[in-house]
């Protein structure tokens, strides 16, 4: 019975000590964990001691194993090996090492590691060493030539054509670039490829034939890395690498730098993008946006002293084009074809100061020297300076025949032709102004009302609707009183004339009876009533364009109680009449709706008015400026005149000469760049013009600033 439970104990405690055994033995063995370098120190000493170690090429060790890119090197007396599991151990020296290490060496350029031990070439006296970049590049010397790398197509070539020992000869030159071309000069002759059209040259110009059925296969890494050698590799603007190459879509790649980026199709190649330029593009979604890749590399854009551009691969050809000035502005397009038969930046034009801007059916575009619009409907064509219309007769559109460039018009002419208006809501700009205008009166001389004595000012004594022992009729009815009338406002003729008879008028004009101001249009410039000459003396009609804009004559209490050679306009009104005169007003109002040319200036009535007995008051007009929807610049500042305007307006269109300057308003304006030049500004002459103040003062109350 004792027996079998000391058995059981000895059981247990074997066990324990086979236990304790194995945990001894894995804790005191060596890890097994990969170990790099000292994976490159073993390899790198076996080619060391087999080229021959202290008494071979490379001499003795002057240091120790060291990280470098994506491998290893050691230094030796007279030269480096280099290692990465891919590519073993290999060594350069003398001018091919400095050549290597010149072009950023195994961390900063695009060679890779060394694929062989440096050795002597075909050529007599020569020596080479190649490189695992996958544009098969190679590093070749002669004490005639130096060190020179050859690779890519070029490389290919020249082995096609015998290598070092054929007629080209060995490298004399490194490679150069002109955007997709690479071209290379060896002591027999010259070789280029053009990377978009996949085809060589060369001189002499019979090599070319053998190399016709040469294949350059694609390769986004090299073409990549091309692009970078091209901007000046890793001394250049786009500075160090920062992360691999990356996808883009589906067969794009793209790679950044410390200064830029370099985006690569298929179709596009590989092209450099930098600083704002680069900025600009990233804004508009970069290569996935709708300007899609780069189609050139960055370069110069012609201006002093720096001017840098950009085009990409959208169907309307569009480019970014910066200035220290100005910045980076895209132009596409019509605008771009049109930009460029004009010169481009280093045409009269210049530079881009703005994006495009679409106003209705119109792009339009600012430069430095002006403006190019293209109308979208009538694929036409208008500048300023106008006179550069005229070269723009055959510039080819994509998608459109050669557009007719428009003939030299003044905006205000552009934005008034009689060819059939469609609404427009941008009018609303200068519709919802006079309507609040006319909300602000009403509701001034409803407060005017509730003051004794001053209600004279829109209903005379004695006028109908007056009793002055009746204060149910005593001027204080409204505009819709218990008599249905609508023309104790403004009086009868505000009724029957519509808003015409309130319009601007010059406030010192003659104010005998037969003073009969000309009409003014919608902008305060005289037009001709219908009827010609004589129409003066024919019974008005209700027509806006010919509305008599006399102001309305209040008699004088003595003028109404005896004989006065004024008639009282609300005493020679019938009712039948009244109503007659609101059926017109409200075709009058229906008409002020449908044409924003038939607007006339509304004025507001001075509540403070003196109406003493000797004196013969008038309602003295302010004038409403009102904006061009078309033009508009979004400024609605309200203009107080103090003193009188020629024509009783604070603005003028722009004449039939646009050069002209209309008399009474010196002043230029400009609603597309909010800017106004008075005489004395020093580019006066050359600024465009939109629109004539007639001073400083009203041009920046109604929001522009001055340009110099």
């Amino acid at each position: 019975m004792i027996r079998q439970p000391m058995l059981r104990l000895r059981g247990v405690g074997r066990l324990t000590i086979g236990l304790l055994g194995v945990a001894t033995v894995l804790l005191l063995a060596p890890p097994a964990m990969a170990q790099p370098e000292v994976d490159a120190n073993n390899a790198i000493t076996a080619a060391w001691d087999a080229s021959g170690g202290d008494t071979g090429p490379l001499g003795p060790r002057t240091g120790e194993v060291y990280p470098v890119g994506e491998g290893f090197a050691q230094n030796f007396a007279a030269g480096t090996m280099f290692f990465t599991p891919d590519t073993g151990a290999h060594f350069m020296q003398g001018a091919i090492l400095e050549k290597y290490q010149a072009s950023g060496g195994p961390a900063d350029g695009d060679l890779g590691f060394p694929t062989i031990d440096e050795g002597p070439g075909r050529a007599p006296e020569s020596r080479n060493s190649t490189f695992s970049a996958p544009d098969n590049p190679v590093i070749f010397w002669t004490p005639a030539t130096g060190a020179r790398i050859v690779r890519g197509p070029i490389n290919a070539a020249w082995d096609k054509l015998g290598g070092s020992s054929g007629v080209l000869g060995v490298p004399a030159e490194d490679e150069t670039y002109n955007g997709s071309v690479v071209s290379q000069k060896f002591t027999g002759g010259q070789l280029t490829y053009d990377a978009r059209t996949k085809t060589f040259t060369t001189v002499p110009p019979e090599l070319a034939g053998q190399l016709a059925d040469l294949s350059i296969p694609d390769d986004p890494v090299a073409a990549i890395n091309a692009a970078r050698r091209a901007a000046g590799g890793p001394l250049g603007p786009l500075g160090a690498v920062e992360g691999e190459v990356y996808d883009i879509g589906a067969d794009g790649k793209g790679q950044d730098f410390a200064n830029g980026a370099i985006y690569y199709s298929p179709d596009t190649g590989a092209n450099v993008v930098t600083g704002q330029v680069l900025e600009k593009y990233k804004s508009v979604g970069g290569p996935e946006g709708d300007l899609g890749f780069p189609i050139s590399g960055e370069e110069d854009g012609g201006l002093t002293p720096a001017s840098r551009k950009s085009a990409f691969a959208a169907e309307d050809k569009p480019v970014i084009f910066w200035t220290p000035d100005h910045g980076a502005f895209i132009v596409r397009g019509p605008i771009v074809a049109a930009w460029d038969k004009l010169g481009g930046a280093t045409g009269e034009l210049g530079a881009p100061v703005a994006d495009q801007t679409e106003s209705g059916n119109t792009l339009s575009q600012r430069f430095s020297g002006g403006v190019i619009s293209w109308d979208t409907s009538a694929r036409t064509f208008s500048t300023e300076p106008a006179g550069l219309a005229s070269q723009l007769t055959d510039v080819v559109v994509p998608g459109a025949d050669a557009p007719q460039a428009t003939p030299p018009t003044s905006q205000a002419a552009e934005n008034n032709e009689d060819t059939g208006r469609k609404w427009n809501k941008w009018w609303l700009l200068a519709v919802v102004p006079l309507l609040l205008l006319a909300g602000l009166v009403a509701f001034a001389v409803m407060r005017h009302r509730a003051r004794p004595g001053e209600d004279d000012m829109f209903t005379a004594p004695g006028a109908v609707g007056h009793d002055p022992q009746d204060p149910e009729t005593d001027g204080h009815d409204g505009p819709h009183g218990d008599d249905g009338r609508e023309d104790a406002l403004f009086g009868d003729r505000y009724a029957r004339e519509g808003l015409g008879s309130v319009a601007s008028a010059n406030p010192e004009a003659p104010q005998d009876e037969e003073f009969a101001p000309q009409p003014l249009s919608f902008w305060g410039v005289p037009v001709q009533p219908e009827g010609g000459a004589d129409a003066g003396d024919e019974e008005p009609q209700i027509d806006p364009d010919a509305v008599d804009t006399t102001p309305t004559r209040i008699p004088t209490p003595s003028e109404v109680a005896g004989d006065s050679p004024f008639v009282d306009v609300e005493t020679a009104a019938s009712e039948d009449e009244f109503d007659e005169s609101e059926d017109e007003f409200d075709e009058a109002d229906d008409e002020f709706d449908e044409s924003e040319d038939e607007f006339d200036d509304l004025a507001v009535v001075d509540e403070d008015a003196d109406l003493a007995a000797d004196r013969e008051p008038l309602v003295p007009p302010v004038p409403i400026p009102v904006r061009d929807g078309l033009t508009d610049t979004g400024r609605h500042a309200r203009i107080d005149i103090d003193e009188p305007m020629p024509l009783g307006t604070a603005l003028h269109m722009p004449l039939e000469d646009s050069d002209q300057i209309p008399d009474g308003y010196p002043v230029k304006a400009d609603t597309k760049s909010g800017l106004y030049w008075t005489p004395d500004s020093a580019d006066y002459h050359e600024a465009p013009v939109e629109l004539w103040f007639a001073s400083e003062e009203i041009a920046r109350t109604n929001g522009f600033v001055r340009g110099e």
